[in-house]
């Protein structure tokens, strides 16, 4: 191996999963940041996920610590409070949110659960003074690339319109990162609506018309093109399931690499994308909004590259680039056959196992009344049931003080009542899960890797493939992603490193996800 890179940028794009990459890629341009990473680095088809849970909390923390949700106790996006209203699973009240105006006396978000170490916490470790900055629309997407001691770990507040972070990570706010981190560059980024970038292109790609059936309209922001910022009840909200999301971040990320950066030391850029992610939690991933979403970000790689380029030279940054989990289409879509060509008649077994019965979604809180009505049915009055967070089910304080027997009666009758679900096909005690894991992708090693001991909830509840717990955007709309099956579990790797690894090269193999990890920590030279 050669000198170390200067720049080693790490990019998570959410939801990008392997099957949208294999089948997609080849109709972007040539110019376009994909082409140039297949054209100077090495693609490998299948990073494969060892737990069931694939949510961008898991994907993320396994991608970065190199160990499933079992080690690290990152089992879920969220939690439940103590009133059952559901919370990122980062969220610390300990910690204050910290904005381009200074500290606000609101809760932040933190790393606390995290058990083990990341990726940046051992080049901190290592190189005390080299440089880890991380930037997302989520805290979730960013938390987990910074690590415990970034220089910078910063995430959108969609309420709020800005960038921010927390006294977990900084005291007062990057200076470098308050011309496009603040309110009013925000707002700059929504002044026009989201248009087409190529609507020929789109067309002749899309296997569904702009309004098809189960596309969600967030607070009025429409569900066919153009989708006006002005028109949107949460323009924060319309900016993050926007091209423009991205945008910002991977500017920032520049800004980064200009303002932050120490001389002759290494820089761990961890950048995460996560627009991908909200425009295929609304639309599905076969809208045109999911094509035109693809067709711009492929401009905003190309885009961030030729910045590195520009900045440190293009021999003297590496890459390591994949997803936090897939997706898979929407329920309605079985009605449109050309959406499915897998499902055709005489088509071969989907490699990666989509569905092709319809199927429907699950709504945690229509999930949660149920349970708490069969609760009371099977122990008596009272309040039983805290919620549901996806895929979990938690207990209140009273339920989980039950003595042994009731609280076995009130557990076991909360299972059938899950399994008599459709679209439910295993139930699983959180604390009967193997002490040890078995290796592989059997379902029960997927689901013993997902669960870790203690983690609050009691049951584990796994849906059929193409059924998925609502991620609540637009109840009753859009779709999701969680399941144990490969249109969630497996997502694309590029790595690409001048002088280190292949270019041009592809690799048709499943990889394990300890791979993201394993090849940025030894381009960073640990």
């Amino acid at each position: 191996m050669g000198p170390l890179p200067a720049v080693v940028v790490t990019i998570v794009v959410d939801q990008f999963a392997a099957w949208i990459a294999q089948e997609r890629l080849d109709t972007l341009p040539s110019t376009g940041g994909f082409a140039r990473l297949r054209r100077e680095g090495t693609w490998f088809r299948q990073l494969r996920y060892e737990h069931a849970a694939t949510d961008t909390a898991p994907g993320h923390s396994a991608l970065y610590t190199g160990q499933p949700p079992r080690e690290s106790g990152i089992f879920a996006n969220e939690v439940l409070d103590a009133h059952g209203a559901r919370i990122s699973i980062l969220r610390d009240e300990s910690a204050r949110l910290v904005t381009p105006d200074g500290q606000v006396d609101a809760a932040g978000s933190s790393i606390a659960r995290l058990r083990i170490p990341t990726l940046a916490d051992r080049l901190r470790e290592a190189r005390p003074r080299a440089t880890i900055v991380s930037v997302s629309l989520k805290d979730r997407g960013a938390i987990f690339g910074g690590g415990r001691h970034p220089d910078a770990t910063l995430w959108f507040d969609p309420s709020r319109e800005m960038f921010v972070t927390s006294t977990a990570f900084a005291s007062s706010y990057p200076a470098w990162a308050r011309a496009r981190g603040a309110h009013d560059a925000v707002l700059a980024l929504r002044a026009a609506p989201w248009t087409v970038v190529d609507e020929s292109w789109v067309r002749a790609h899309a296997a569904t018309p702009d309004d098809q059936p189960g596309e969600g309209d967030l607070d009025g922001w429409g569900t066919t093109f153009p989708h006006d910022f002005a028109h949107a009840r949460r323009p924060g909200s319309a900016l993050r399931a926007s091209p423009r999301g991205d945008q910002a971040v991977a500017a920032l990320a520049l800004d980064a690499v200009d303002h932050a950066r120490r001389a002759n030391e290494p820089m761990l850029l961890a950048i995460s994308l996560s627009s991908n992610d909200y425009v295929g939690h609304l639309f599905g991933p076969d809208s045109w909004e999911a094509w035109d979403q693809l067709r711009r970000l492929d401009a905003t790689l190309a885009q961030l590259f030729d910045g590195l380029d520009a900045r440190v030279g293009s021999q003297r940054w590496a890459l390591v680039l994949s997803g936090d989990h897939g997706i898979v289409t929407l329920p309605e879509a079985s009605r449109v056959a050309a959406s499915r060509p897998w499902c055709s008649h005489g088509a071969a077994a989907d490699a990666f196992e989509r569905p092709c019965t319809e199927v429907s979604r699950l709504l945690p809180d229509d999930i949660a009344r149920e349970l708490e009505a069969t609760a009371q049915t099977a122990i008596g009055a009272g309040h039983w049931v805290l919620g549901v967070a996806d895929p979990y089910v938690f207990l209140t304080p009273e339920g989980e003080a039950l003595g042994a027997s009731r609280r076995t009666q009130l557990i076991d009758a909360l299972t059938a009542r899950l399994r008599a679900h459709a679209e439910i096909v295993r139930v699983e005690r959180t604390d009967s899960v193997a002490t040890d894991c078995a290796a592989g992708e059997s379902m029960d090693a997927l689901l013993c890797h997902a669960i870790p001991p203690r983690n609050g909830a009691v049951l584990y509840a796994m849906t059929r493939a193409g059924a998925f717990f609502d991620a609540g955007y637009v109840n009753g709309f859009g779709t999701s992603h969680g399941s144990p099956y490969l249109f969630d579990r497996a997502v694309p790797l590029f790595v690409r490193a001048p002088g280190t690894v292949p270019a041009g090269r592809v690799e048709v193999a499943p990889i394990r996800f300890t791979e993201f990890r394993a090849y940025a920590e030894r381009l960073l030279g640990l």
